[in-house]
Parts: structure tokens; C-alpha cells; sequence
């Protein structure tokens, strides 16, 4: 593709991102706009140019002046990127979009881009209000109640939801529990007025620090990338619109809009139309690139050796890189801004482009590239699948865009079905997978000391290094730089740096492993450069680079900062990342536990690990059918998507920090997108599992339709973990076929979100609740609770008797098999009667008394009718074998 420099692209990019701060600059403004002190006279008198008329005589969308207002105010922001004709243009640009000039097709592509972000096409109802207005006096409203309407979470609406019972807080982007959503009834709350003003006022001081700084952005691309980051970092929890259903953020739909602009540009610019901005219902201006990656979990999982659990992080986390440089190359090559990622996690990405001709026969190119790379680096254990798919006008505005999307998910689902169709008829493809290779042979020298993978002939190996036992095994550079990188993040990293090329400064480090290696990480080879910078590292490094550093990327690693590290020189983008599972629980020196410390001290009888597997129910058939036909737009599928990760990457982290026991015993290998993978002390992991499922219920407002399942497999220390990972997804997909079922008629009263682990899935939401509020998973840890209490605490109950309940369990199984008497249910009777009349407590006898009623009736608990598909015995044996296992822990 060309890489001419087209100035009036960008501007059209940089103004869809700001079209709409004037809602921002809006809600902090305690005045209206006649006695404002924020807007100046000669932008008041501009509400005649830019402010639609409305059927009441007034002007209405009035927030276009404090967009106009903002371009005056922070003109210091655009000195050295624009010059003085350039930025009147781009003032234009952004605050024209509700009136633009019918003979400026730039003006006329934002409100395009506008509309298609809401998904309703507005160009017949010009006098149709985004806020309440200031001269409207029904006697039901103030002018100024838009100022104290907070947002809606997204997953309050999802589904069908019918109630709103939530909004979320006025407040800059931070992953603790002050971030989520809030129980608050009634529409309006006086307090978000002061919030919005406090809030606005942080988000001012950055932008004054920006436009003061030596080394601010000295492009416009390069400006609008640290935009991006800035607005997500305030406007997550301001709304887009407050005049209907606020439950899209102003962040969202200004990525959204900007995206849109620069892609309608390109296509009309393409198909000769930019002049008269003229796109038909059946016309598909937009083109939505979905990728991915396959094979992620045989990767991340099929190591071997005592070190894996040091190993497994480099690998998890480089996956996750590779996927990053992976869309940073496809930006690149199509020449699009990050604000086109509608998504990009977990493997996993979407990205919207102009739906062209030199756009199509680019991504082909691409393709091939990253295929050969990964292809090259990793043979065919890892595939990469990408399509396409067309966006219609008529599918935006008839709120269908989940039709293309559904779409491009079953071309992708296709093509690694088919991985290797394109490859195999190949010459090369054929030599690759039928000719002789030139290696072979089983000794230990001969093979990754990591992954058991053969070495190449005259293949240069790296030594393992990792301790005194390892000094003589040798890996693969792959495998090598994998182990490299997670050595580096057990450094408490607090900032990432990508350049285009290798920062000469920081370059080599002799300090791993006793070679001469790189300090920076470069996956796939596909010249992106990614440096890893410690607290400690950040006054070294900085007076290392004692040059000019151009052109990089400077993220802060789970923290929204975005002026903490700064390093002379231009065009510098500053901005912040969430990561799964950026600290490991550590020895008391500080280095990184193996798998057989996290088991648990060395003296426990029971020493047992936990392999924990989670995601997010049915989370295809919600971006396909989730959101009401009328609420299917492209900022309201990126919230979704954005919300999801921010707990997976970002609230994950905070869970694990503030409980020692997680903090000591588990290891989150993976987190992002929908999914995590936790290692840990079983017992440990198996509370961690539930404690995620009560902080997704709450972030996702205890939506009923919205579950999270897992699976988890309890396995000794040395097990080899791709073993563990297979028998975690066993119990992962018994979770996922558990369901609740309506007696009489057999209707599912619900499904999923269960957790499955000694192969019994239990339902532990809320909609599973069965009898006395409780769920199957509340019932079965309250007896568990109960039988330690007694048996293993108070000793008042011999311990045999969790193995005779096991016995009971295996007896009826066989009776009911074999259609015999259940003798079962007599025994149970009588053995627990001994257990009534051996106990000499009062309670302890009550209980066991209960017990035994529950047993002899099989279908209540504590009395009550028991509705699930399992009956009290089934409940009580899983009760009982966990009981003995923590008891023997």
C-alpha cells in the first residue's frame, strides 16, 4: 500500500475521536450555556452554525460548543502537529457533525460515521435532542439532568434484561471494587455533577502535562494514538448519550466514530464518491477482519521438567505478545489506527477497514507473511486463521451487524477446521509433511530440554540455565526466549516499550544466563521490539538512553498512567495495558515458586494441585443474539468485549494481591478475554475459583443469563501439567453440560455456570438456587463445612464415617444399575442412628439426626424438597470426599 502521508485522512481520524468531547467538557460546565464561564462569547454566538433547530425554536446537540471550546482551550496540543489553517479545519471537523456543510464531504463522512456508530440513521430527525435541553420547561425535568445521569453497565441490558438495577461510577479507569457497579435506583443522582467536574479536571491536567512536555507527539497519528489512551482512561463511565438508554461509554462510541470516519474516507475515496458521500443500502463500505490463533493450549501446556512452572508464564505471556505484534502488523501493513481493534484478547481479534479492493489484496499479503513466520518459528503446532467479511450500510442501520459478524466467526471456524488446505497442496506443504526429515533419535541431548522437540541439524541451541541441575540441557531459540521473557516479567514490570527497531542504548545484556542475548523480545521477527522495564530499571535506563528515542510506545502495565515513563525524543505514544497474571507467588528469596512449593508446606499428608479452568458461558451466541436487535451497534459489541477483559486482564489482579492465600499459593498462568488457567494448593484454588464467580456475578450485575463455568483437576505436584490440563478440561466440559432441570415438565430451568471438579459439576449461581436460597455448590460446601466441623474438628464423630457415606454412595449406584431393593437407604438409617447415639453433643446429634431424615427420603435437605437433577446422597458423597481431602490437607 501507499505510504504517502495524506494529511486530510488523519485530521477526518483525529476529529471523529473528538467529535463528541464537548459531551465531557459539557457535563463539568456548572452552568448552562448563556452563563457559562468555560465556553467564550464568540463561541456562544456559534449555536446558530453548528446546533440543529429545534421543533421548539431552541437549538438542540448544544454539547457541539464545548467541543468547539475544547479546540480553543487545549490549542497548545496541536502546535507542533498542526498549523494554524490545519487546526481551524480540524476544529471544523469535529464540531460540524450535527450540521455539517452540505459541500465539505470531510464534515458529511463524521456525521456518517456518527450514525453508523449508533446504528441509527438520523439524517430525517435533525430535531431530535442527544440531551435534555436547557430551554425545555415541561415542569417534569431540570436543564441540567443529563449532568446527573450515570452510565449503565452493559451487562445490566444484555440478554433481555428488563430491569436497570446498577449504574456504574463516575470515575477514571482503575480495577478495584470502587469501579464497579453500584445498586442505585431513580435515573438522576445530584452527585455525579461534582464527579463529572472532578473528573474532567484530572483529565485536563494530563492534557496540560501533554502539551507542555518536550517530547509530545509530533505527528498527528502519534497524537491521536495517546489520545486513545487518555479518553479510555476517563470517558469509560461517561455516557455517550443520556436522552436514550445510557449504557454505551463516550470512550466507545468516540473509538468507534474515529474508526468508522477514516474507513468511509478510504472507501469513498476509492469508489470516487468522497465527493458526494453517497452510500446505498446494499452497499458494503466496511470490511470487519476477524483472526485466530489455534493451538494455543497444547503450546502453552506440553512442556515437561521441574521447571515448568517457571516456564509456563514466559510461554502464556508470549502467546499474548505474539497476538499484539500480530494486530500492531496488520495496522501497519492496512494503515489503520489502534482506535480500528474492536477487539483483542485471548488469542483472539477483530478489526474494522475499508471495505476496498487494495484493502483485500493487502490483508492476502499480510496473511502470507505472518503464516511463513509462524510457520517458520513454530512449525505447525500454532495456526493462524483470518477472513474477512463486508459490513452493508443496510446491515448498521437495520441493526443487524451481528449477521457479519456470526458470519466471519463460522469463515474463521472454517479455516481451522481446515488448517492446513492452503499449505498441503504445496510443494513445500507436501515436503513438510511427507518427506523424511533429517533428524532423529530419543536421547536427552538431542531434544528441547522444554517441550521434547527436536533439534534441527546444525540448529544453534541456548542452555536452560535456569538452575545448577539444568547447567547441561540445552533448548531451542524460541524456547529460549520464552523462558527469557518470563524471567524478565518476574521483575515486577512496570512498563513495556515498543520500538520499531532495537533501542541501540539498551542493547546487549549480558546479565542471563552467562551469553550475550538481546534485551529486547521480537516476535515472530517482525520487527517490533518490545523492552520490559522494571521500577528498578527506570532511572538506569533512562540515563542509558541518553539519544533521542523516536517513535515508540510507552504502556504501563496495569496501571491507567500514562505520564510515568518518559524518554527524550518524538512522536512518542504514551498509554497503559492489562495483563492477566503479572506477579507469581515467590520464595522467600524472591524467586518464582516451582509447582511443588505451591502444593503446600512440606510437612501436609495431602499435597495436591489444583488445575483450574474457567470462562464465560455461551459468549458466541451473546455477540450473535445477546443484545436486543435495536441495541446492536458497533460501540455497544466493543463495550462488551472491553468489559469482559477488564476483569479477566485487570479486577483478576486484584483478587489474587489481596488475599495471601492466593497470593501464596496460586499461580494465574493465564487471564484474558473470557478464559483464565490457575495453578495451585487444590484447596486454595478451589476457593479462588468460586471467589472469581462471586466478583464476574457482581461486575456482570447478577445478570441470570451471564454464568461463568469451570473445571478444575486435583493431581499430584509432579504430574505432568498437559495431562493436568486435559483432565481440567474434562471437568471444564462436564460444567458446561450441567443443567437444571424443571421436574414436572422437563424445561431447563438453567445450564452451565457450574464448577465441576472430583467429577461431580456443581451449579453455583444463583439461578441454580434449589431450596432454602441455595444453590448445589452452597449445599455441598455447607455439608462439607458440617462433617469437618464434627468429624474433623470435634472429633465427636469417628472418621470412618466419611468413607461409609462414599460406601452408601457406590451401594445405591449399584442398586438402582441393577434395579434391586435400595437396602441402601436402611443401612444409611441405621449407621447414622449409631452416629446419633455415639455423638454427646447436642448439635452434633441434630445434625447427624438430619442427616439421616435427608438420607431416607433422598430428595430434601434439611427438610425441604429438593429440586436438582442429583439427589441428597449424591450431594452429601461429594460433601464427604471433599471433607477428607481437606481434612488430610
Amino acid at each position: 500500500m501507499s505510504t504517502e502521508k495524506d494529511q486530510t485522512r488523519e485530521l477526518v481520524y483525529l476529529a471523529g475521536l473528538l467529535h463528541d468531547i464537548g459531551k465531557f467538557y459539557q457535563r463539568a460546565d456548572p452552568d448552562g450555556l448563556p452563563k457559562s464561564k468555560f465556553v467564550s462569547d464568540a463561541n456562544k454566538q456559534a449555536v446558530s452554525t453548528f446546533c440543529p433547530k429545534t421543533l421548539y425554536g431552541g437549538y438542540s446537540h448544544k454539547h457541539v460548543i464545548w467541543t468547539l471550546q475544547f479546540f480553543d482551550t487545549f490549542s497548545g496540543l496541536f502546535t507542533d502537529v498542526l498549523t494554524k489553517e490545519e487546526l481551524a479545519q480540524l476544529t471544523r471537523l469535529a464540531s460540524a457533525h450535527h450540521r455539517p456543510n452540505p459541500a465539505s464531504p470531510e464534515e458529511r463522512i463524521i456525521q456518517l460515521a456518527d450514525h453508523y456508530s449508533s446504528g441509527i440513521d438520523r439524517t430525517n430527525q435533525a430535531g431530535l435532542a442527544d440531551e435534555f435541553e436547557e430551554d425545555k420547561n415541561d415542569g417534569k425535568s431540570n436543564w441540567d439532568d443529563f449532568k446527573k445521569v450515570r452510565m449503565v453497565s452493559i451487562f445490566d441490558t444484555l440478554l433481555d434484561q428488563k430491569k436497570i438495577t446498577s449504574r456504574l461510577p463516575v470515575s477514571a479507569l482503575k480495577l478495584d471494587p470502587a469501579f464497579f457497579p453500584e445498586q442505585r435506583e431513580g435515573d438522576f443522582d445530584e452527585s455525579a455533577k461534582r464527579q463529572y467536574q472532578t473528573m474532567w479536571a484530572a483529565f485536563t491536567d494530563e492534557l496540560t502535562t501533554l502539551s507542555q512536555i518536550q517530547n509530545r507527539p509530533r505527528s498527528v497519528a502519534t497524537l491521536a494514538e495517546t489520545l486513545l489512551y487518555l479518553l479510555e482512561k476517563y470517558t469509560v463511565t461517561v455516557p455517550s448519550s443520556t436522552q436514550h438508554l445510557p449504557d454505551v461509554s463516550l470512550f466507545d462510541h468516540l473509538r468507534s466514530t474515529a474508526s468508522l470516519s477514516v474507513c468511509l474516507y478510504d472507501y469513498l475515496l476509492a469508489t470516487n464518491k468522497l465527493t458526494r458521500v453517497a452510500v446505498q443500502t446494499d452497499e458494503a463500505p466496511l470490511l470487519l477482519i476477524g483472526g485466530d490463533l489455534s493451538g494455543i493450549q497444547t503450546f502453552i501446556y506440553d512442556i515437561i521438567g521441574r521447571s515448568a512452572a517457571k516456564n509456563l508464564k514466559g510461554r502464556s505471556f508470549y502467546l499474548q505478545l505474539m497476538v499484539d505484534t500480530i494486530v500492531q502488523f496488520l495496522l501497519d501493513g492496512l494503515q489503520l489506527y489502534r482506535g480500528n481493534v474492536v477487539y483483542s484478547s485471548g488469542g483472539g481479534f477483530y478489526i474494522l477497514a475499508p471495505n476496498t479492493e487494495t484493502i483485500r489484496i493487502e490483508l492476502d499479503r499480510l496473511k502470507s507473511i505472518l503464516t511463513h513466520q509462524l510457520r517458520d518459528e513454530h512449525g505447525v503446532r500454532l495456526f493462524l486463521a483470518i477472513d474477512c467479511q463486508s459490513v452493508t450500510q443496510g446491515e448498521i442501520f437495520g441493526q443487524a451487524i451481528n449477521e457479519p459478524w456470526g458470519k466471519l466467526t463460522e469463515k474463521l471456524s472454517a479455516r481451522k477446521r481446515r488448517r492446513f488446505a492452503d499449505f498441503l497442496p504445496t510443494d513445500e506443504g507436501f515436503r513438510y509433511f511427507f518427506e523424511p526429515g533429517e533428524v532423529g533419535g530419543e536421547s536427552r541431548g538431542s531434544r528441547d530440554a522444554v517441550t521434547s522437540e527436536e533439534f534441527s541439524p546444525n540448529e544453534k541451541t541456548y542452555p536452560l540455565g535456569l538452575d545448577d541441575d539444568d547447567a547441561n540441557l540445552r533448548v531451542r531459540r524460541a524456547t529460549f526466549e520464552q523462558i527469557r521473557l518470563g524471567k524478565t516479567l518476574r521483575e515486577n514490570i512496570q512498563y513495556v516499550v515498543l520500538s520499531r527497531q532495537p533501542i541501540p542504548y539498551w542493547e546487549p545484556d549480558r546479565s542471563l544466563f552467562g551469553e550475550t542475548t538481546e534485551r529486547h523480545f521480537q516476535p515472530l521477527a517482525l520487527g517490533y521490539f518490545y523492552y520490559f522495564v522494571s521500577q528498578e530499571q527506570l532511572k538506569n535506563l533512562r540515563e542509558r538512553a541518553r539519544g533521542s528515542v523516536d517513535n515508540i510506545l510507552i504502556l504501563s502495565v496495569n496501571n491507567a498512567e500514562t505520564s510515568g515513563f518518559r524518554l527524550n525524543g518524538n512522536n512518542q505514544t504514551y498509554g497503559f495495558t492489562f495483563y492477566g497474571g503479572n506477579d507469581l507467588p515467590r520464595q522467600k528469596n524472591q524467586d518464582a515458586k516451582y509447582f511443588d512449593d505451591l502444593a503446600g508446606p512440606a510437612d501436609l499428608n495431602f499435597r495436591r494441585l489444583g488445575i483450574l479452568r474457567m470462562d464465560v458461558d455461551n459468549l458466541g451466541n451473546i455477540f450473535k443474539s445477546g443484545f436486543d436487535p435495536k441495541k446492536r451497534t458497533f460501540s455497544r459489541y466493543s463495550t462488551l468485549s472491553r468489559s469482559l477483559d477488564y476483569f479477566f486482564k485487570g479486577y483478576l489482579n486484584y483478587i489474587w494481591r489481596n488475599d495471601p492465600e492466593f497470593h501464596e499459593y496460586t499461580f494465574i498462568l493465564y487471564a484474558g478475554g473470557d478464559d483464565l488457567f490457575i495453578i495451585g494448593k487444590w484447596d486454595v484454588a478451589l476457593r479462588f475459583a468460586k471467589k472469581i464467580q462471586e466478583e464476574f456475578a457482581a461486575w456482570t450485575c447478577h445478570n441470570p443469563k451471564l454464568g461463568i463455568s469451570g473445571g478444575m483437576a486435583i493431581v499430584p505436584p509432579k504430574f505432568p501439567i498437559a495431562k493436568a490440563a486435559d483432565q481440567s478440561d474434562g471437568e471444564e466440559k462436564r460444567a458446561k453440560s450441567h443443567d437444571l432441570k424443571d421436574e414436572g415438565t422437563k424445561r431447563i430451568i438453567a445450564e452451565k455456570n457450574a464448577i465441576s471438579f472430583l467429577g461431580t459439576p456443581l451449579g453455583w449461581g444463583k439461578h441454580y438456587q434449589l431450596t432454602s436460597g441455595k444453590s448445589e455448590w452452597e449445599i455441598v460446601a455447607e455439608l462439607k463445612t458440617d462433617l469437618m466441623h464434627y468429624i474433623g474438628q470435634e472429633k465427636l464423630i469417628p472418621k470412618s464415617l466419611l468413607s461409609k457415606i462414599g460406601s452408601l454412595h457406590g451401594m445405591k449406584q449399584e442398586q438402582e444399575e441393577k434395579k434391586q431393593n435400595p437396602s441402601w437407604r436402611w443401612i444409611a438409617a441405621y449407621d447414622f442412628g449409631r452416629a446419633i447415639d455415639r455423638s454427646k453433643s447436642v448439635n452434633a446429634k441434630a445434625f447427624f439426626k438430619q442427616l439421616q431424615t435427608d438420607l431416607f427420603t433422598n430428595r430434601t435437605y434439611k427438610g425441604v424438597p429438593l429440586k436438582s437433577q442429583y439427589t441428597f446422597l449424591d450431594l452429601l458423597n461429594v460433601a464427604a470426599r471433599w471433607a477428607e481431602l481437606e481434612m488430610r490437607s
